[in-house]
């Protein structure tokens, strides 16, 4: 089990995401693969996962105060939304030519205490993110499947809770509509 509290792994860690790397992690749905949220980030896990660009990333972290950055262009309503079900397996986000931020579609903060206690010592506190598999195939469903899928990334093997196993529910804004494009495990009311 990786130890989050130790300062030389922290160093390595940190020192590995400022160098483009990839990790993996458990989420409160999935594994997720993450890197740094900037343009050398973004490179390493398209390339990584075989992803075509159309397919946008997510930014993920662990408080409102963190991730409201990447939410400028924002509507209301998804503050409102942000309230009531994070954290939470819902990821908001705006049409892509709204968001001026690469190629990040999407804003999440999951319910999920391992995760929570990687954004902590992480320098930003924020990972773009996608799930822990090759573009197209099915998410990957352990550590040890993630290491032999891809042996060059550090993954960060902390879950003691349950993940669920469903993907987030995305929810689309654009004004103050919101357009359900993938129901997953939040049903929005």
């Amino acid at each position: 089990m990786t130890n989050l509290s130790d300062s030389d792994f922290i160093k390595k860690l940190n020192a590995h995401l400022a160098r483009g790397g990839v990790i993996a992690f458990p989420t409160d749905t999935v594994w997720g693969l993450g890197a740094l949220p900037n343009a050398r980030g973004a490179d390493a896990l398209f390339e990584i996962k075989h992803r075509p660009h159309e397919k946008h990333l997510i930014i993920m972290s662990d408080t409102i105060e963190h991730i409201s950055p990447y939410m400028k262009n924002y509507p209301s309503v998804a503050f409102d939304l942000a309230k009531k079900y994070w954290p939470g397996a819902l990821t908001i986000g705006i049409p892509v030519a709204d968001t001026n931020t690469m190629s990040f579609g999407g804003v999440r903060i999951p319910n999920y205490k391992p995760f929570h206690e990687l954004c902590a010592i992480i320098d930003g506190h924020c990972l773009a993110t996608t799930s822990a598999n090759i573009s197209g195939m099915a998410p990957l469903q352990n550590a040890d499947e993630i290491r032999a899928q891809f042996p060059d990334i550090i993954v960060i093997d902390n879950a003691f809770d349950k993940m669920g196993g469903a993907p987030s529910t995305v929810a689309i804004l654009s004004d103050d509509k919101i357009n359900i494009v993938r129901q997953g495990a939040v049903v929005i009311e």
